[in-house]
């Protein structure tokens, strides 16, 4: 039989599932779902500084830098979203039902930052709609459309395509929320 170190589990804290993920030119701009997928990880990186006395204890320690990075995978293909999503990258068009990205030579292009919400919304015990939702400034992906094609017998034959994100600092917010927001709801 199990030894439990808790004897006890508040439900109002736990987040069940996954998120729907949106993407928007900024915080203010009406964010658009990228549809079906899987959001992966979220990860926020402070990276540290030390100064070295040499021949004494370190004087003092802190954050040098902070970036987030963020994994997720599309399973639905949408030019017009992809096109949002990676900020300049490439452009898309769509005529007679025809979605078309049009790609490459644009070396010189400046690659826009863009906002990124997860919202994560379930029930509670009480039968109320909560949500837990992460909210990311600025942030812009670190490569490319990727597509992982799949067999036609595959027990899951869907392609997929996966994204990393990296946010960074957004200086022209106030300082403690110029990275990201998670609002969690307790019901």
């Amino acid at each position: 039989m199990p030894i439990y170190q808790n004897s006890t589990v508040d439900s109002e804290k736990l987040v069940l599932g996954n998120a729907t993920v949106e993407v928007a030119a900024s915080v203010g701009a009406t964010f658009v779902n990228i549809g079906a997928g899987i959001l992966n990880s979220f990860n926020h990186v402070p990276e540290m500084y030390d100064t070295q006395a040499g021949n004494a204890p370190d004087p003092i320690e802190g954050v040098a830098n902070e970036t987030v990075t963020i994994d997720f995978v599309m399973i639905e293909y949408d030019s017009s979203v992809m096109n949002v999503m990676y900020g300049g990258l490439f452009t898309s068009t769509t005529s007679s039902s025809v979605q078309t990205i049009h790609a490459g030579g644009l070396a010189s292009t400046v690659i826009l930052p863009r906002a990124w919400r997860f919202t994560n919304t379930r029930t509670n015990a009480a039968g109320a709609t909560v949500q837990t939702q992460l909210t990311v400034y600025r942030a812009t992906l670190d490569t490319g459309p990727a597509f992982t094609f799949k067999s036609d017998n595959d027990t899951d034959p869907i392609m997929v395509m996966p994204g990393t994100l990296t946010a960074k600092i957004d200086g022209n917010l106030t300082a403690g929320q110029q990275l990201y927001t998670i609002t969690h709801d307790e019901g």
